[in-house]
C-alpha cells in the first residue's frame, strides 16, 4: 500500500511522473505544471469502447451516466485518462515519459519531459526526463539532449581558451618559422661539428614548436569558421573523421620532436662541456653530417610512430575509442564503447556466458550487431571513433577514463566480473618518457651551470665583470629552459598519473590545461634558443619604446607651449575671459 504525501505548498513538478505528476498539478500543487486532464472530455458509460467489460455503470452528479471498474481490492475506481483517440490509460501512465496512447496525447500537456528534435516531426516521439537534458549523457539518437541552446559546445569551450589558441598559433607559428629559416639557411656554414649539430637540433625544436603553431591554428580555425556554435551537433563527423586524426598527429609530432631534440641538444651540449672542453672544435666532414642526419631521422621517426601508430587499422582493438552509427537506425545512442556493446548483445541474445564478453573483437562485435536485425536494406552505417577523438582539440589522449576500452581489462564469465588494471599501458609508457625527458634536460643545464662557475673560478675570472654578466646570462637562460619545461611538463605528468590512479578525475582539467600549458613551451623555445630573433625582437622593441617616448615627449610639449601660449594671452589681455568660461 503507497502512502501520497501531500505538500503544503506550491513544488516544483517537473522530475515527478505518473500518478503523483497527475495528482499534485490537478490540485494545482505545481508550480510550474498545468493539470494534464482534459477537463472538457468526460468519461460516459460509453468512453474507452472495446475496454473494460467488466465495468459498471452509475449515475455521475445526478446528470449523466458514466461506469466504473473494480480493482483487485474490491474496492471502484474511474482513475482512467481518455486519449484523443478515444483509449483510456490507468492515471499512472500519464506523464510516464511513455507513448501509452498511441497519439501522444498523455504526454502532450507535461512539462516534465523534453522531446528529442529528431522525432519532433515523426508519429512517435521520443521523450526523456528533465534531469536527462544537459547530464553530459547522450539520451537522444540525435543528441539534441546535449546540443541545444542550454548546453550546446564548442571545440574550444569559452573565449578565453579561444583567444590563447589564436594568439599562441600565430605567435608559436612566426616565432618558429623566423628559427627554422635562420637554422636551415646557416646550417650549411656550419664551420665545426659542434656548432652544425646545434644548428641542427635547435632547427628541429623550431619545426616541432612549428608544428604546434600550425595545429593551434587550424584548430581556431575549424572552431571559429567550420563548426562554432554548431559543433556539438557535428561533433559526430569530427571524432570520426580525418581532419580531427590529422590535427592529432601534426600536435602529437610538433611536441615530441621537440622535447627529443631538447633532449638530445641538453645531452650533446653537456657532453661537450664536461668531456670535450680542451679539445680542438672538429670540422664538419662527411661522417658528422651523417650521424647528426641519423640524429635528425631517429627523433622524427620516432615521433611518427608515437603518432601514427595508435591509427593503424591492425591495432583498432586496443585504440579505437568506440562506434558511431546513423541515428536513421536507432540502434545506438552517442559513441558506446566495447562495454556498451557487450551489455546490449547480452540482453539482445540473453547470453551472459563466455560468448559474448569484453573479449570480443570490434569485427566480431559489428557481426554480432548485424545479426540483430535483418540485412534486406544492407549492413548499417557506423564508423569507428579513432584515438584522437577522445575530445574535439583531438590531442594524445593522455587523461584514460574509467569506461575506456584501453584499459587493461580481464573479462571472467561475464560482464559483471570485469576488473580493471589502473589505466592503460601506452598513456603510461609516454608520461614515463617525457618525464624522463624532462629530468634529462634539467640535469645536463645544472651540470652545464655548475661546470661553468668551476671554470670560472678556476680561472680566476670570477671577479672579472664581463666574465659575471657572462655568467648571470646563462644562469638566467638555464633557468628559463627548466623552468618552462617544468611548468609544461611536471605538473601536466602528475595530474594525468594521479588521474589514471584514478585518485581523482582530471578530465574536465584536460582541454584547458592541454591547451595553456603544453603549447607555451613552442613560443617560449625559440626565444631561449635561437638569439638572433631575442636581438631582433630586443631592437624592435627598443624602436617602440622611443617612438612611444618621443611621442610622448612631443604631447607634453605641445601641451606645455599651449598653456604658456594661453597664460601669455591671458596676462596681455588678448583673451576674453567670460569667453572661457562659457
Amino acid at each position: 500500500k503507497s502512502e501520497l504525501i501531500v505538500p503544503n505548498s506550491k513544488v516544483n513538478c517537473s522530475y515527478l511522473f505518473g500518478e503523483y505528476y497527475l495528482f499534485l498539478s490537478c490540485m494545482d500543487l505545481c508550480s510550474d505544471a498545468p493539470c494534464p486532464l482534459n477537463k472538457n472530455r468526460t468519461l460516459l458509460y460509453n468512453s474507452c469502447p472495446g475496454q473494460y467489460p467488466d465495468r459498471v455503470y452509475t449515475l455521475a452528479n445526478n446528470s449523466f451516466l458514466t461506469f466504473v471498474t473494480k480493482s483487485n481490492q474490491d474496492q471502484f475506481h474511474q482513475d482512467y485518462f481518455q486519449c484523443n483517440n478515444s483509449r483510456c490509460i490507468e492515471y499512472n501512465q500519464v506523464c510516464d515519459l511513455v507513448n501509452d496512447c498511441g497519439d501522444m496525447s498523455d504526454e502532450a500537456n507535461c512539462s516534465n519531459n523534453m522531446i528529442c528534435e529528431d522525432t519532433l516531426n515523426s508519429t512517435n516521439h521520443q521523450f526523456i526526463s528533465l534531469s536527462q537534458r544537459c547530464d553530459g549523457m547522450y539520451d537522444c539518437f540525435d543528441l539534441s539532449d546535449e546540443c541545444n541552446d542550454a548546453c550546446g559546445k564548442r571545440i574550444l569551450k569559452n573565449w578565453i581558451l579561444q583567444v590563447l589558441c589564436w594568439v599562441m598559433g600565430v605567435l608559436a607559428l612566426i616565432f618558429n618559422s623566423y628559427t627554422v629559416f635562420c637554422g636551415l639557411k646557416t646550417l650549411q656554414d656550419s664551420g665545426t661539428r659542434s656548432m652544425l649539430t646545434n644548428k641542427a637540433m635547435v632547427s628541429l625544436i623550431g619545426s616541432g614548436d612549428l608544428f604546434i603553431g600550425l595545429y593551434l591554428i587550424m584548430l581556431s580555425f575549424y572552431d571559429s569558421f567550420v563548426y562554432g556554435n554548431g559543433f556539438c551537433r557535428h561533433q559526430a563527423d569530427w571524432y570520426t573523421g580525418t581532419a580531427c586524426s590529422i590535427l592529432g598527429v601534426i600536435s602529437t609530432v610538433g611536441s615530441q620532436v621537440s622535447l627529443f631534440a631538447m633532449a638530445s641538444l641538453s645531452i650533446i651540449r653537456m657532453h661537450k662541456l664536461t668531456f670535450k672542453k680542451m679539445s680542438i672544435p672538429c670540422p664538419v666532414n662527411r661522417n658528422s653530417v651523417i650521424k647528426v642526419g641519423f640524429l635528425v631521422t631517429g627523433i622524427i621517426t620516432a615521433s611518427l610512430a608515437i603518432a601514427v601508430t595508435p591509427l593503424m587499422p591492425s591495432l583498432e582493438e586496443y585504440f579505437v575509442q568506440g562506434m558511431y552509427y546513423d541515428p536513421a537506425y536507432k540502434v545506438f545512442i552517442g559513441f558506446p564503447n566495447k562495454e556498451k556493446h557487450v551489455k546490449v548483445l547480452q540482453g539482445h541474445y540473453n547470453i551472459t556466458n563466455s560468448n559474448i564478453t569484453m573479449d570480443l573483437t570490434w569485427k566480431q562485435i559489428s557481426d554480432k550487431v548485424d545479426g540483430m536485425f535483418t540485412q534486406q536494406h544492407g549492413l548499417l552505417i557506423r564508423r569507428p571513433v579513432h584515438f584522437y577523438g577522445n575530445d574535439g582539440v583531438c590531442l594524445f589522449k593522455y587523461f584514460v577514463r574509467s569506461d575506456d576500452a584501453r584499459r587493461i581489462r580481464q573479462t571472467i564469465q561475464n560482464i559483471a566480473d570485469i576488473t580493471d588494471q589502473k589505466g592503460d599501458p601506452v598513456v603510461w609508457l609516454m608520461l614515463g618518457v617525457n618525464l624522463v625527458c624532462f629530468i634529462i634536460i634539467s640535469v645536463c643545464y645544472i651540470v652545464i651551470y655548475i661546470q661553468t662557475r668551476i671554470s670560472s673560478r678556476r680561472s680566476g675570472q670570477r671577479h672579472n665583470p664581463e666574465r659575471v654578466r657572462e655568467n648571470r646570462s646563462i644562469q638566467n637562460k638555464i633557468t628559463l629552459i627548466v623552468a618552462t619545461d617544468f611548468l609544461c611538463w611536471v605538473p601536466f605528468i602528475v595530474i594525468s598519473g594521479m588521474h589514471n590512479l584514478e585518485f581523482f578525475d582530471a578530465t574536465e582539467w584536460y582541454v584547458t590545461y592541454a591547451m595553456i600549458a603544453l603549447p607555451l613551451n613552442s613560443v617560449i623555445n625559440p626565444l631561449i634558443y635561437e638569439k638572433t630573433l631575442t636581438e631582433f625582437l630586443g631592437r624592435k622593441l627598443g624602436e617602440v619604446k622611443t617612438l612611444i617616448r618621443l611621442s610622448t615627449s612631443a604631447v607634453v610639449s605641445s601641451i606645455t607651449r599651449f598653456i604658456s601660449t594661453m597664460t601669455e594671452d591671458i596676462q596681455s589681455g588678448n583673451v576674453d575671459l567670460d569667453v572661457i568660461q562659457m
